[in-house]
């Protein structure tokens, strides 16, 4: 997955703020699901929660595994991500 190229972003504190594609909405992240957005940078989900995994406490990496992938797609169906071109 890699961030969609129209979409506008900045983070601010713990929080990443995202302007959606057509320019209606603004969607801001928790602290995690920033770390999420940093993390994505062309990398398929598993090795977006390696990435992840260290930075969080008190989540298995499957329990985690599992929310990376659900919240990978939220962020596609919004379409601030699409995936990378394998």
């Amino acid at each position: 997955m890699r961030r969609a190229d129209h979409v506008i972003w900045e983070v601010t504190g713990s929080r990443a703020v995202l302007l959606d594609p057509d320019g209606s909405e603004l969607i801001t992240l928790n602290p995690v699901g920033t770390i999420i957005w940093d993390a994505i940078d062309g990398r398929p989900p598993d090795a977006i929660t390696d990435v992840v995994h260290p930075q969080v406490e008190g989540v298995t990496r499957e329990q985690l595994a599992a929310d990376v992938r659900v919240f990978l797609a939220e962020l596609a169906e919004l379409g601030v991500i699409v995936p990378t071109d394998e």
